[in-house]
């Protein structure tokens, strides 16, 4: 895989620029699956412990990410991204309930091989502040998160092989975040 992708990025790479600057824009919805680790706070527990606060109760959010950074070769991202995720309760909604995090972060992904379709993976590393309005207070945490998806390059001939800018995406992956597990569904673009 690694030899076909670096035959493909050979060909179209031969005239554009090693270093280019890309930027994107993703928005999507995170799916609860569970809780990990030892809270930093709890109903039971008001001593600091871990990192994090469990989710339990806040089993749906939604997202938006902003990423800014350097494709490498057309086929490498390496970037800076913030992002805003609200949670709450949703079967039944309950917005009273709801929490707010912030979540920074450098993001990586990698699209092997691929001509108007092409498959990518990647991963982001940071941190996340989540905003309780509970007697708890407000909780920071590690951010980490694996992710595979699809990009679809809708100018592919008219920007000539250009395979950079001007591109949607779709990805799932896997979040670690504030002691809770979620499944990211996102899509995006990409220029």
């Amino acid at each position: 895989m690694m030899l076909a992708a670096g035959a493909a990025s050979a060909q179209y790479t031969q005239d554009r620029p090693k270093v280019e600057y890309m930027f994107k824009v993703e928005a999507g919805y995170l799916h609860y699956i569970g809780n990990y680790g030892k809270p930093a706070v709890s109903a039971t527990n008001p001593d600091i412990k871990g990192t994090g606060f469990n989710l339990n109760s806040y089993e749906e959010a939604m997202g938006f990410n902003v990423i800014n950074g350097i494709n490498i070769s057309q086929d490498f991202f390496l970037g800076g991204g913030l992002g805003y995720a609200f949670c709450a309760p949703m079967n039944p909604a309950r917005f009273d309930m709801s929490s707010h995090m912030a979540v920074a972060f450098i993001d990586m992904d990698f699209r092997p091989v691929g001509d108007i379709w092409a498959p990518m993976v990647g991963a982001r590393v940071g941190g996340s502040f989540l905003m309780n309005p509970n007697n708890y207070g407000n909780t920071i945490s590690p951010y980490l998160e694996v992710y595979g998806g699809l990009n679809w390059f809708y100018d592919h001939a008219l920007k000539q092989m250009d395979r950079n800018y001007h591109s949607l995406f779709a990805e799932v992956g896997i979040v670690m975040v504030q002691q809770s597990i979620f499944i990211p569904i996102r899509v995006g673009w990409r220029w």
